[in-house]
């Protein structure tokens, strides 16, 4: 459903993949053909600001640069889309010569986009009709986090008469996760959450024999809790009556202790971008691979509602899923990238994801702390 724009499948010649690090992954507890230009002209960038001085881009000139005209042109009338989408101030370079006044242009604008608290990187690219543009591309580094949502923790929460109110905000907030943020649950058919758990309940039952009773009941009970409880709040959530009563249950909602305002903070978080982003989902900038391929880390396998993360059952899955990461070289992380050609009307930025995450994180981090 999800795939690479022509943009950025341009973009993908520009920078090149990430290769993904062995290294253990933690619940989130608190939680077109395109051509770069001168490139081989750019010897490197001086920081700027040391010591009141800024210290200006050196270069050495190339064999064969481009046309000067058609790559001028382009350029500087792409940056001043770049500027008016963007808020950058162009600085002047009519005194420099060529190609040095592209260089320097993109320098200052680069450094500019980058005082911005979403890291941004700049490049200048040409499409299948040599027209040169600016192109911008960032990305949103999920790193080493799951972002792993358990809900056997909801389901005593909401049990508590005193904490109940606590929890049925919580089950609001789970609502519009999975009503419109679009976070898969594990219960769910063909999900991929769904499909280790089954694997553990196989496992379980092949090698039966060679765990002793009391650990074999112990493991069959954490299984049927994770199905039994998982789809009593299955069914919660799948109701958007939790949904509609989101903004209510927020303003009728009265702080009473450390965790009730730690449960309002992150509601409150989450009903802000409920109004803000009514229609914007997780996977909306998440660039899929078209073909099936074995070495790419899915969103789905680190963004998911789950049931537990203590336990057997969650050791023994996030211990199948770091050996599948560890043979990965990819990872799908929400990506934008955006030319500054003429159809760019507005700018685009990842600013529902971070938001998105951090109060994902926040939200883990109440739940995971629950007794």
């Amino acid at each position: 459903m999800y795939h690479a724009t022509q943009n950025e499948k341009a973009m993908q010649t520009v920078s090149k993949s990430k290769r993904i690090r062995s290294s253990t992954r933690q619940a989130a507890r608190s939680a077109g053909s395109t051509k770069e230009q001168g490139k081989e002209r750019t010897v490197g960038f001086a920081a700027d600001g040391f010591l009141n001085h800024c210290f200006l881009p050196l270069y050495r000139e190339a064999t064969h640069p481009p046309e000067k005209t058609k790559v001028e042109k382009g350029f500087f009338k792409s940056l001043s889309t770049l500027s008016a989408l963007c808020g950058c101030e162009l600085m002047d370079t009519q005194d420099k010569p060529y190609p040095y006044n592209i260089l320097l242009a993109h320098w200052d604008a680069a450094r500019q986009l980058n005082r911005q608290p979403q890291e941004i990187s700049l490049h200048i690219v040409q499409d299948e009709n040599g027209r040169v543009t600016l192109a911008t591309r960032q990305v949103y580094e999920t790193g080493n986090t799951l972002y792993f949502i358990p809900v056997i923790p909801l389901y005593r929460l909401l049990q508590d008469k005193i904490q109940k109110q606590a929890g049925e905000l919580l089950l609001s907030v789970c609502a519009y996760l999975y009503h419109i943020a679009g976070i898969p649950y594990y219960r769910d058919c063909y999900s991929a959450m769904e499909y280790y758990y089954d694997m553990m309940k196989d496992w379980l039952l092949d090698d039966a024999g060679s765990y002793e009773a009391e650990d074999l009941n112990r493991n069959f009970s954490e299984l049927y809790a994770a199905e039994y409880y998982g789809d009593i709040i299955h069914r919660k959530i799948f109701n958007r009556y939790h949904l509609a009563q989101f903004q209510s249950r927020l303003q009728g909602f009265k702080v009473t202790d450390g965790l009730g305002r730690a449960c309002y903070q992150a509601a409150a978080a989450a009903y802000d971008l409920y109004r803000q982003y009514p229609e914007r989902t997780v996977f909306d900038n998440i660039t899929r691979n078209e073909d099936n391929d074995e070495e790419t880390i899915r969103a789905e396998q680190y963004i998911s509602f789950i049931a537990d993360s203590r336990g057997w059952l969650y050791e023994n899955i996030e211990q199948m899923l770091n050996a599948e990461f560890n043979e990965c070289s990819r990872m799908e992380e929400p990506t934008v990238v955006q030319v500054f050609d003429r159809n760019a009307t507005m700018k685009k930025d990842l600013s529902f994801e971070h938001l998105l995450f951090e109060m994902i994180k926040d939200l883990c981090g109440i739940l995971n702390d629950l007794p």
